[in-house]
């Protein structure tokens, strides 16, 4: 006896339809997993901070665009502030200074920050010590 769903559909004979369901079930879950980093990016900010109050939006986005590049390179931000809380706050304090925005965001939207960062970042050194480089 053989199953219903052993034929192919007849309107999705290459299962194109299923495909794209699954694709779209995947860009869900990724979206949802970007906002859970988003708001665990602000509790991050707001607990570790040291005054939340007067981070402003311009340096909200730099500290992100600092946790980002990190990520990129595989270092955990949340473990290096446990372990080295002194070396991460010189790394944003670094980053709050940094005059090269655009550039850093630029990057880290096209996927090429890992690569670059060394040519534009103030942080280049200190994240390289932290890479074991």
């Amino acid at each position: 006896m053989s199953d219903s769903t052993d034929k192919p559909d007849p309107f999705d004979p290459f299962g194109i339809v299923a495909s794209m369901n699954e694709w779209c079930c995947l860009l869900k879950a990724a979206r949802e997993l970007k906002d859970v980093d988003e708001e665990m990016m602000e509790t991050m900010l707001e607990a570790n901070a040291t005054s939340p109050a007067s981070l402003s939006p311009e340096a909200a986005v730099k500290l992100r665009s600092l946790v980002s590049l990190m990520r990129s390179l595989n270092l955990d931000p949340e473990a290096i502030r446990r372990r080295d809380p002194e070396t991460l706050r010189e790394l944003e304090t670094a980053c709050l200074r940094c005059t090269e925005r655009s550039r850093c965001a630029s990057e880290l939207w096209a996927g090429t920050a890992a690569a670059a960062y060394p040519e534009f970042c103030p942080n280049a050194a200190g994240i390289d010590r932290l890479r074991g480089q």
